[in-house]
């Protein structure tokens, strides 16, 4: 039986990031729920390996608003069943909650929409000065038990790796070129905050730094998948 990847989705499916390629080549059946739009999200006993959980433009903080205490009550049963995760932004955010560390604006008010350099504090795991997409301004803390694996000036929880199989990212090393694009039409006031990049500065940074990143991205996957074992009794010992 094909092993089965719950891939949970926030903002329009997309067949050009590096999530959907690398799970599909992994050999996952990919299981796509929106749980913004009301669909149900299964129970961790349901057969999946693994869940993914993409970004959004929802305040994760909210919990009244549509989709997010449905997700808040799934990941908390999804963790305590052990399971392999992985959150990009929106994700990242509902999980640091879920373990007691806080979750927005920080004090200095600046948001990160564009390419940003990140300092790793792992480099065999993410290298030094790589450059990634980024579409925020809240930012989470660093739970109990969890390290960081990289941040940037700004915001310093980046990636993190809850535990052997369970990592956040707060950038959107995913997204593609045209990803970043619908992003950006589909949110332009991101790009009023301080310490955003306007548009024109996001592509030049693009043709410098996205080969880089979508490479990185894919590897980093690729590790995290490599360490899955491919049946849906996996679980997480810590």
């Amino acid at each position: 039986m094909t092993a089965r990847a719950l891939v949970i989705h926030h903002l329009p499916l997309s067949a050009d990031d590096a999530v959907i390629p690398a799970l599909e080549s992994a050999g996952y059946e990919l299981d796509h729920r929106f749980p913004i739009r009301g669909e149900p999200l299964p129970h961790p006993d349901d057969g999946h390996v693994l869940a993914l959980v993409h970004g959004s433009l929802a305040d994760v903080t909210k919990h009244d608003a549509p989709g997010i205490a449905e997700e808040m009550r799934w990941i908390e049963a999804w963790w305590h069943a052990g399971r392999p995760y992985f959150g990009i932004c929106h994700g990242l955010q509902l999980a640091a909650q879920l373990l007691g560390a806080p979750v927005g604006p920080p004090d200095h008010g600046q948001g990160e929409f564009g390419y940003y350099r990140l300092k790793s504090h792992e480099p065999e795991l993410v290298p030094d000065g790589l450059y990634v997409f980024q579409w925020h301004h809240y930012g989470a803390g660093l739970p109990d038990g969890a390290k960081r694996l990289a941040e940037s000036d700004l915001y310093p929880n980046q990636i993190i790796g809850f535990d052997r199989l369970r990592f956040g990212l707060q950038c959107h090393a995913e997204m593609s070129l045209a990803d970043q694009a619908r992003l950006r039409a589909a949110d332009p006031s991101g790009m009023a905050w301080p310490g955003a990049q306007r548009a024109a500065q996001q592509t030049a940074f693009a043709a410098d730094h996205y080969r880089t990143m979508r490479r990185w991205m894919e590897t980093f996957l690729r590790r995290w998948l490599d360490e899955i074992p491919g049946d849906s009794g996996t679980l997480i010992r810590t």
